[in-house]
């Protein structure tokens, strides 16, 4: 997979009436790719992908992909509990311009590892892209490790993960275990730390709107400035402390619209923000 470096996960623009808004979205686009964005990770978790529709989701993969023009990789979650389901989108991501898919692991059931195998290798088969597994243990109730990750690609096409856990030990043993695969992390206020075990990039929420940010702590890390990578990134963690009071969709989205990018609020039954939240985040500091 040609993916690395700082990838946001984009949030979903709605208009007043809760439609998606994709000229927004596709002023976002490009804001981010002038901050240095090196890809983008469409209808994930941070897209509210389980709130769209199927058509939603595919045209938000098109209307990414006719921004991007090509300019930088674009992958797409695909993620359902349905294996036909999955496969079908991972099939209409393909045509509308994706460059890669990803999944979140089925959820709900309790599947058993053979279970998973066959989830993915749906998806693969669906499609020609790399396919990119998405460990989310906290939301999914799933846990994709170094062992049942080798069953997965066993099977069928894994290129990549998208490792969005604080267990860092078991990121170095997926890194070691298997060099040849696209490696990219995805907690924001822990970035900094999964650098020395290997990782190609990051893909994360927080990018929306602190882009700049990660791209000084990625290029000072590897540049050898330790310390300078470290103030960023407890810089940016303060950041994320205020977000978590919110909640970290909502705060990207309102933190957005003060660089006049209006979103509006997250999808029922999300709460909408309040003003005492509002008044939170307007006390944040410089997001650059």
């Amino acid at each position: 997979m040609k993916l690395g470096g700082i990838v946001p996960a984009l949030v979903t623009p709605y208009d007043g009436e809760g439609k998606v808004n994709y000229e927004m979205l596709k002023k976002l686009v490009e804001v981010l790719l002038e901050d240095g964005a090196d890809g983008f990770y469409v209808t994930g978790s941070t897209g509210e992908c389980f709130l769209l529709s199927e058509e939603e989701r595919i045209k938000i993969t098109a209307t990414v992909a006719e921004t991007v023009n090509g300019r930088v990789p674009i992958v797409t979650h695909v993620g359902m509990i349905g294996a036909a389901q999955a496969a079908k989108l991972a099939k209409e991501a393909e045509r509308a311009g994706a460059t890669a898919v990803s999944s979140v692991p089925p959820f709900y059931y309790n599947f058993k590892l053979e279970e998973l195998v066959r989830y993915y290798t749906a998806i693969s088969d669906a499609t020609t892209l790399p396919v990119m597994v998405y460990n989310i243990p906290r939301y999914s109730g799933v846990i994709i490790n170094a062992d049942n990750l080798g069953e997965i690609k066993k099977s069928c096409r894994v290129e990549g993960i998208k490792y969005t856990d604080s267990n860092l030990y078991e990121l170095e043993r997926i890194r070691t275990r298997y060099p040849e695969m696209t490696v990219m992390f995805g907690q924001d206020e822990s970035f900094l730390y999964s650098l020395p075990v290997g990782v190609n990039g990051a893909i994360g929420s927080t990018y929306n709107f602190m882009l700049k940010k990660f791209k000084r702590i990625w290029n000072a890390y590897h540049e050898g400035r330790q310390e300078e990578a470290e103030k960023i990134q407890h810089e940016a963690c303060r950041i994320i402390d205020a977000l978590l009071q919110v909640r970290d969709i909502t705060a990207v989205k309102y933190l957005l619209g003060r660089k006049g990018i209006v979103c509006g609020d997250c999808r029922s039954p999300f709460s909408p923000i309040t003003e005492a939240q509002k008044q939170l985040l307007d006390g944040i500091g410089d997001l650059d």
